[in-house]
């Protein structure tokens, strides 16, 4: 009898697990086939083809402009101001008056050397009279002449320092801003305004670094505002022979016509640093980084029967320079292939792709 009452026990066990054992297989199963129904893991992206075009590397330097006819007003003497005849920011005529100062002394001290002079000549032109006559001698004569030729040069230095008084326009131009008023002490060398000429044209001084570019005379650079706005082409018109001392670089001269440039603004140079050469351009957003380095990802046709038409193909490219959104390359590349663009950055080596024109919820 208990025998068979461990035999029964044996057997229902054997019996429980062995149902509960095809319950769970049954379970597992079904998971797994409804696991199969679900689509692989794919991602979305646009697309671009890979092209290739000539390209040059530049280089971006910054210059200044110049207005080959500006000069920087000042004082030339110490002295009150008299006179200001013309308003800051008007245009002045070459000889025009620009500042007065107080001068009276000086030309009461020049109208008494003047006065003089004519006397001494009066008396000159009496003497020689009478030297024809015998009635006056040599020495009288040299006398009255060097006399004469003093005041004639006494005159003179009256006249530069009256000159050094009274500031005129060297060249027919706009003033610029300035604060000074009638009344003001001025000493020798302060500031007054500047005066810029009213030509186009404009001149570009930048700085080339010893080994980047190699320029001309007749060369042509293109300028951008510090916004990266375009603004022309200027032409190189001078390149100097030297390095400039502690740079390590040599001044290059361009020059363009262009009024709305300002004396002084800061402009972006763009040099030309090595010859064209054969690239893929490619979309920005189409490169990718990893810590071996820039990559795109090829799509290339998926094998039958796979979910999505595509599958992404991880190359290897190198970066040699970008301009507006473009990526210019090197690289395993073959022109017309197919490059993911937006929403490359969810692919590896080897996905599922689909290809559609506009990425949504990037």
């Amino acid at each position: 009898m208990r025998i068979f009452s461990w035999l029964v026990t044996v057997v229902v066990c054997l019996a429980v697990t062995g149902g509960l054992a095809g319950f769970k297989y049954l379970q597992i199963a079904e998971a797994q086939a409804m696991a199969a129904s679900f689509p692989p893991p794919f991602s979305v992206v646009t697309t671009a083809t890979a092209e290739q075009d000539e390209w040059t590397a530049i280089r971006r330097l910054t210059g200044t402009v110049r207005t080959p006819q500006f000069v920087e007003l000042a004082a030339e003497a110490t002295g009150r101001v008299v006179e200001l005849p013309v308003a800051a920011g008007a245009v002045v005529a070459e000889g025009d008056v620009i500042l007065r100062l107080f001068d009276d002394d000086l030309q009461a001290q020049r109208d008494a050397f003047e006065a003089d002079l004519n006397l001494v000549d009066l008396q000159l032109k009496r003497t020689r009279e009478l030297m024809k006559d015998a009635m006056a001698s040599q020495d009288q004569l040299d006398t009255l002449e060097a006399r004469y030729q003093s005041l004639v040069a006494q005159i003179a230095a009256a006249d530069a320092q009256l000159s050094r008084l009274t500031l005129r326009a060297p060249f027919t131009g706009r003033l610029g801003i300035y604060t000074q008023s009638v009344g003001d002490l001025m000493q020798s060398g302060d500031r007054l305004t500047t005066l810029s000429g009213m030509g186009p044209l404009r001149w570009i001084d930048f700085k080339i670094p010893q080994g980047v570019a190699r320029v001309a005379p007749g060369d042509a650079v293109r300028l951008l505002s510090l916004d990266r706005e375009f603004i022309g082409e200027a032409r190189i018109n001078a390149v100097a022979d030297a390095l400039a001392s502690g740079l390590r670089a040599f001044d290059v001269r361009a020059e363009i016509e262009n009024p709305q440039l300002r004396h002084g603004e800061l402009v972006l140079v763009e040099v030309r640093t090595r010859r064209p050469e054969i690239v893929f351009t490619l979309p920005a957003p189409a490169v990718r980084w990893d810590v071996q380095g820039p990559h795109v990802y090829v799509l290339n046709d998926a094998e039958p029967g796979a979910y999505v038409p595509l599958r992404a193909e991880q190359r290897r490219i190198e970066v040699v320079g970008e301009a507006a959104g473009t990526i210019m390359a090197r690289g395993d590349l073959v022109i017309g292939e197919t490059i993911a663009v937006q929403g490359a950055f969810k692919l590896s080596d080897g996905s599922l792709a689909k290809a559609v024109t506009e990425v949504v919820g990037r």
